[in-house]
């Protein structure tokens, strides 16, 4: 026999971002208040909508095919909350003119609301019912934002924003000139240079390779190809340098910031502890506590 569990209150610990949807109908123009809002497609640009299905957004938009999607600023707490705790058929929401203020919209018929993060006018192109809610994706077929505004975050019944960044956890490197040139060559100007490498220690020293287009030397290392297995890869790159060297299967994470003066370069490592098989001629040992390789280890 099955035995329903109680529902506990985690369900309500989700953090997300507040969107007011506006849509019109028989009875004009509407607007509701949505946490569950994702963008799911870049080409093209869907985004999917998630309201219970009584809803007098949901006739609306069943109707007209269509609906706007506006993310709300921090600014705009009283009209997310307006458009939340209020039905359309108790008051005419987007007449209330001291909340909400509307703008004319580009490629559909339903109005937009100003000074919002992120206006997206959409065209229904799939329904469907999931669990106590149902589904809308729309396609954008004209979408704007605002830079100067910052979204507003819901949370556990209360609002919140985003004010402060909060940085990423990485270790910051003094580095000389030449390894930050080095590896801001390699990076191309990515944000973030995403490198594979294995490291072979012997007592205080480490083992490293000699990159020939520049005479840089560093620990064995690849910049993997995106969607294949990193540790077969770096064999495969040891093998075809002369390195006899086994690789164990657990990886651990390095996530660096190189800098040198105003200029930095971000890096994430995965690494490999190796073991030398067999005697390997002309092999370079480095002593650890040198540059970028002693942030490494």
């Amino acid at each position: 026999m099955l035995t329903r569990k109680v529902p506990s209150k985690a369900e309500r610990y989700f953090s997300t971002g507040v969107s007011m949807i506006t849509s019109r109908g028989i009875k004009g123009p509407n607007v509701m208040a949505a946490e569950w809002v994702m963008q799911i497609s870049y080409n093209p640009v869907l985004i999917a909508i998630f309201i219970h299905k009584g809803s007098q957004t949901l006739k609306n938009i069943e109707k007209t095919k269509e609906f706007g999607i506006n993310v709300a600023s921090k600014d705009q707490t009283t009209g997310a909350n307006v458009a939340g705790g209020y039905s359309g058929s108790e008051i005419d929401k987007l007449k209330i003119k001291n909340v909400f203020v509307t703008s004319n919209p580009q490629k559909i018929k339903t109005p937009m609301i100003s000074d919002c993060t992120v206006n997206a006018e959409c065209k229904l192109v799939k329904k469907e019912k999931i669990g106590d809610h149902v589904m809308l994706v729309g396609k954008v077929v004209h979408i704007k934002h605002d830079d100067t505004k910052s979204p507003l975050i819901y949370h556990k019944g209360r609002y919140f924003s985003l004010d402060s960044t909060i940085e990423q956890d990485r270790k910051e490197v003094r580095v000389s000139k030449e390894t930050l040139e080095f590896f801001s060559s390699l990076a191309q100007g990515r944000f973030v240079l995403k490198c594979a490498g294995v490291v072979v220690e012997s007592r205080n020293k480490i083992i490293v390779i000699n990159w020939q287009e520049t005479g840089f030397e560093t620990i064995p290392f690849i910049i993997p190809q995106t969607g294949k297995n990193q540790r077969d890869q770096i064999i495969k790159f040891l093998n075809k340098t002369g390195l006899d060297i086994k690789v164990d299967f657990e990886p651990i994470m390095k996530r660096l910031v190189l800098k040198n003066g105003k200029k930095v370069q971000r890096i994430n490592f995965v690494l490999f502890n190796g073991q030398v098989k067999k005697s390997i001629p002309n092999i370079t040992w480095k002593l650890k506590h040198q540059d970028v390789i002693a942030s490494l280890i």
